[in-house]
Formats: structure tokens, sequence, C-alpha cells
């Protein structure tokens, strides 16, 4: 299988010792290209930097809604300079969003954060990566929103998907992507497979979020690129098709969201 793990976090201090081991284990699960994504700009250079002589790694680069006080004008500057200097190997704007389950930054602060990286997506042509926990109202009415002022369909991914059908459905409606990970296989996350089993085949992407979230026969331990395939043998079936059909579909639409 050819499979893309469309938002890991390999770069962070969990892999330092053995990086290269779990790259090399990835690419044995069939793991071609994995989207390690940066979630404030202290990681920014150093996520580029690792990135470097790694053909299967791009970059995710954004202001992540707990770390959204590290957000202002002069940063967002960087950050529009970091794309324009890196295209092809820094693919997404995010991960970005809003997060009201923890309290580690004020909603207001998150907001602002949130509208201009979304601005910054559609001033860039780049896709946007979502976010969201305790906050799908919220989030669902900013994008339409947005969806309203630009006149076309939005070009991002909802990762992490583990929303309800009816939230499927709207994310859908306004152009977005669904990233399915390890939370699909545990065993009480039927909403979340009764939502794969509804979205349209050319909206679905795997990912890890690895370090965390891992699939099912890894709970408690560290999650790595490698353990997508678990996912998506388990999408197959909640859809009813193969785990190579699965592949292709999902890697298709990430190489079509992240011009790959």
């Amino acid at each position: 299988m050819d499979l893309i793990d469309t938002h890991c976090h390999v770069s962070y201090p969990d892999f330092d010792h053995d990086r290269d081991a779990v790259l090399a284990r990835a690419k044995a699960a069939g793991v071609s290209v994995m989207v390690t994504v940066a979630t404030d700009p202290s990681c920014w250079h150093r996520y580029l930097d690792l990135s470097e002589g790694r053909p299967q790694m791009r970059v995710a680069l954004g202001f992540h809604p707990n770390y959204a006080e590290n957000f202002s004008e002069p940063a967002l500057g960087e950050l529009r300079k970091l794309f324009e200097k890196h295209p092809g190997k820094a693919v997404a704007v995010g991960e970005t969003g809003l997060d009201f389950f923890r309290e580690h930054c004020a909603p207001e602060i998150q907001r602002r954060a949130f509208q201009a990286q979304l601005d910054l997506a559609a001033e860039l042509e780049l896709p946007f990566i979502l976010h969201c926990r305790k906050a799908e109202r919220e989030m669902l009415d900013v994008l339409a929103a947005q969806q309203k002022r630009l006149g076309r369909p939005l070009r991002g991914v909802w990762h992490c998907f583990s929303a309800s059908v009816a939230c499927m459905q709207e994310a859908v409606g306004l152009g977005l992507y669904l990233g399915f990970g390890g939370i699909l296989t545990y065993v009480k996350a039927q909403d979340v497979r009764d939502a794969a089993k509804a979205a349209p085949s050319e909206r679905l992407l795997l990912e890890t979020d690895a370090p965390y979230l891992p699939p099912q026969p890894w709970r408690g331990q560290r999650n790595e690129p490698a353990y997508v395939a678990e996912t998506a043998r388990r999408l197959a079936e909640v859809r009813g098709v193969s785990a190579d059909e699965i592949a292709r579909i999902t890697t298709a639409n990430a190489r079509q969201l992240f011009g790959i």
C-alpha cells in the first residue's frame, strides 16, 4: 500500500533518539509521505531543518490554539516568509482552530489567531489544518463566514475528526477534508466510525497525530507513522472495502489537498 500520514509530529523531541528508525518503519509499512505539523513559532525552523534531506517529510507551520498567545503580526509576517521561502516543503497552514476543552489560551486570542491563519492560507493559496475541541459550532460558523467571504469552497482538513455525522456533513459542505486517525479504532468511538462510514470517499484522509492517539493495538504507547496502516485497515472494514482501496483513495486525496 502507498499511504500518506497527513498529520504527525515526528519532529517532536519524543523521536529524537530513534527518528531515523521511525521513518524506516514507516517506509516499510507503506508510508511514502508524512506531514509533520509545527504548532508554534519556537519549532517552525526546527521542523524545516529536520525535513531537509528527508524527502518523505513535508511540513505544516502555524499557531496551535493552545499556543495562540504566541501569535502576533510580526510572527505572522515571519510565517508568511517561511512559506514563500520553502515552496513544496511547507505545504499547509496550521494546525489552527479553536480549543475550548483546555484552558491554555483565552478564546478571544484563539479567535484572532485562527482568523489570521485562515486569511493567510487563502492569500498564499495553501490548505489549512484544523484542530477543534469542544468548539465545533463556533469553528463551523467561522468557516462558513470565511467561505462566504471567499466565494468558493474552503481548502483544508479537519484533523483528528471525532465529531458527529451532522458536523461531518456540514464540514464537507464547506469543502473540507476529514482526517481519521487512531480514535477510529477505539472500542467506544462508534460515532467516529459512523461519520467515517457516511463521509464521501473523496474527502477521506488518514493520519496518526503521532506521538499521540495510537490505534487500539498500541494504546498507552507512543504513536508513530507506521501505525497509520492499522487505521487504514480499520477504515476499510468500516466502509466495506479493501485496505488497498482505502490507501488508493486517501493517498490521492492527500496529494490533491497538499499538492504533493
